[in-house]
């Protein structure tokens, strides 16, 4: 998360540094004796909550509308309770009133916009938290789950995914499918039976929950396509785990005539299930002609 808000992080530190800067220029440090020791630890105390409060925005937040209330909401707080924590230290003339404005003025504006930010996240919070209560009801629908793979169907597929779709945009978060389609596995199963092909299919189905991550969706999505759905992922992990997959489906023990299979990985941009599926299937299509290409030119 660090690395979405860096930009951010400069722009406190050069904030904090600018307000340190215009304070020295402003006034005069005072001597030692003079430290109202209690008020700097009180203050000093609510400046480290309010840059607690900052870090945990910025290391647990993505990038987004509700992320950027809350963290501007916060960054006023940190400045005002710097300066009022400065102002333990560094005495200024009586003309001078920029100082306390500052001081004052960052903090109210703060809390408003601080505020306005906790109602949107939890707005946020109320919509994954239907998101998981559905995702409950259906995990509970034991007839969604294929006989043969144990693993569950289409049905199951599409209700998931229109909710990861709508989940993971709203979170601004990335959203991957993993494709793999049996080739002529009809023509398979003429060759070497039903129980052949069965016996493929289960071993298919246990290499990919082994190989896939728990929080990877793994689904019979027909009779020779399995679609893996792939949460906060991008493109190219998921391209990476297609690559690995390759590899190993040769070793399925099918004998040396077992059949192939294309899989291919692609980013979920769409906004709906359908099209999401349909975008499969033309990468599916994309990837044999290119398959096919190579090797008519081999």
């Amino acid at each position: 998360m660090w690395q979405q808000h860096r930009y951010k992080l400069l722009c406190s530190l050069l904030l904090l540094v600018s307000g340190l800067l215009l304070a020295l220029h402003s006034g005069n440090v005072k001597a030692g004796l003079q430290f109202d020791w209690l008020d700097m630890l009180g203050e000093g105390t609510t400046l480290l909550v309010a840059c607690g409060w900052l870090g945990l925005i910025i290391s647990s937040r993505p990038a987004g509308r509700v992320t950027e209330w809350l963290y501007y909401g916060s960054l006023l707080l940190v400045f005002s309770y710097f300066l009022d924590l400065l102002d333990e230290f560094i005495r200024y003339p009586d003309q001078i009133r920029l100082m306390s404005w500052l001081e004052s003025l960052p903090a109210p504006v703060g809390m408003l916009i601080l505020t306005y930010g906790l109602v949107g996240w939890h707005r946020e919070q109320r919509a994954i938290n239907r998101q998981l209560q559905g995702r409950e009801l259906f995990l509970r629908q034991h007839q969604l789950i294929d006989p043969l793979t144990q693993l569950y169907g289409a049905a199951y597929l599409q209700a998931v995914l229109q909710r990861e779709i709508e989940l993971h945009h709203s979170l601004q978060k990335n959203l991957s499918l993993l494709v793999v389609d049996i080739d002529n596995f009809s023509q398979f199963n003429r060759h070497h039976g039903i129980a052949a092909g069965d016996s493929y299919l289960s071993q298919l189905s246990e290499l990919l929950s082994n190989q896939l991550r728990h929080s990877d969706l793994v689904c019979r999505y027909a009779g020779d396509r399995f679609i893996a759905l792939l949460p906060d992922t991008a493109e190219p992990q998921a391209q990476i785990m297609a690559q690995h997959l390759r590899q190993q489906l040769p070793q399925l023990a099918v004998g040396s005539d077992g059949p192939a299979a294309t899989v291919v990985a692609l980013a979920v941009s769409q906004h709906n299930a359908q099209a999401a599926f349909k975008a499969a299937g033309q990468a599916l299509e994309q990837a044999r002609k290119t398959a096919a290409f190579s090797f008519s030119a081999a």
